[in-house]
């Protein structure tokens, strides 16, 4: 139930007895088992927000037992804090139910400064805490900096924030002490696993690896309108690749092209093509395609999404040798779910540490601002 107009401090006791009393059983129900592997706090920066990702969590609870701690900040309303509880519970196989806790909090006004202590008393003490951030961060914000300091992972969506606040908090948690270090993701970044996956697979034969060391150009195609900016997902991932393979900035380049160094002093082109093709989400990456050269070898390997499904795509490596016909591989991938719930997951179980990660939203950030604006001929660079 929610109650409007308690002081902060009743609702707090008022949640804290709703907890307890969801482990109580009356006679003829199913027992409910708590199942509690972190504390999962997602802040997001409207309760609007809040409401549309309440489905997603409960999925996720599915899965992650959890105590789920949901909020919606309203600063700009009247001085007050809204609470629910419930339990969220797995389906039973006739023995007593596995369930996790989600608390639904509103904080409005003044109140929002005091989140962070509303959010500690609530939170259980012999688990770590992942804190979920919906929107952009500064990190000196009353709200945000005390809840990340107690996190242990702080997971961004650069997709629906910026990367500016992904770089920032990067920032933030470098300058930290090792030992009071939180992790960093970001669901952009968890979506781009398979691509990255399917790059490095680009050069997984021996007799590949050295173009790894010699790509000459890298296509992307993303779904947008003709001049549209390159969006999180294409810019990380041309991130990761630079800060894999060694690219430095060449001189700033315009439009859609950008030109890097390679550790031998050769180009790299980076191009990049909006498609209005597709179904897709904007911003959404439709293509991939690397090009690499040396010693009369040369290797294009591309992936691109097919259409009418967003979690599939074709796999294509093409290889050309001198005095030979050129070798030819297709095959049909799983991007795996692109749906926040799905990708949520699968952020929570990945390694709370990620090197690369940080790497590449600072490599991204020292662009500068510089927007990589997006041809119309992304069509053209698919079916080429």
């Amino acid at each position: 139930m929610t109650v409007e107009q308690e002081r902060p401090s009743a609702v707090l006791a008022r949640v804290d007895s709703e907890l307890r009393a969801l482990w109580s059983t009356q006679p003829g129900e199913t027992p409910k088992a708590r199942a509690c592997t972190m504390n999962l706090v997602v802040v997001a920066g409207t309760p609007a927000l809040a409401e549309r990702w309440l489905p997603v969590i409960d999925e996720v609870l599915l899965g992650t037992p959890a105590r789920a701690i949901v909020v919606g900040l309203d600063a700009g309303g009247a001085d007050g804090l809204d609470a629910t509880t419930t339990a969220v519970c797995a389906p039973g196989n006739g023995g007593p139910l596995a369930c996790s806790e989600r608390v639904t909090l509103v904080a409005r006004g003044a109140v929002c400064a005091h989140l962070p202590s509303c959010v500690a008393a609530l939170c259980a003490t012999d688990v770590p805490t992942t804190l979920v951030w919906l929107g952009d961060i500064h990190v000196d914000d009353a709200t945000f900096e005390p809840l990340a300091r107690d996190a242990s992972r702080i997971v961004l969506d650069a997709t629906e924030g910026s990367l500016e606040s992904l770089a920032r908090v990067v920032y933030w948690a470098r300058a930290r002490a090792a030992t009071d270090r939180p992790g960093v993701a970001d669901l952009a970044w968890t979506r781009l696993a398979p691509w990255q996956e399917m790059c490095a697979r680009m050069f997984d034969e021996p007799r590949l690896r050295p173009l790894a060391a010699r790509v000459t150009r890298v296509s992307l195609v993303q779904a947008s309108e003709s001049g549209a900016p390159l969006g999180a997902g294409g810019l990380l991932l041309v991130g990761w690749l630079a800060t894999r393979l060694g690219w430095k900035m060449a001189p700033a380049s315009k439009g859609s092209k950008l030109t890097l160094l390679r550790d031998d002093g050769g180009p790299v082109e980076v191009v990049t093509s909006a498609s209005t093709a597709s179904r897709a989400p904007l911003h959404v990456l439709l293509a991939v395609r690397v090009e690499a050269s040396a010693d009369e070898v040369t290797m294009r390997g591309e992936i691109a999404r097919e259409t009418g499904d967003p979690d599939a795509a074709t796999w294509r490596l093409e290889v050309t040798r001198p005095g030979a016909e050129p070798d030819r591989i297709e095959q049909h991938v799983c991007l795996r779910a692109t749906e926040n719930a799905g990708l949520l997951e699968r952020t929570l179980h990945r390694p709370t540490a990620d090197a690369a990660l940080a790497d590449s939203a600072a490599w991204v950030d020292g662009l500068g601002g510089q927007e990589l604006a997006c041809a119309g001929d992304g069509d053209n660079v698919r079916r080429a």
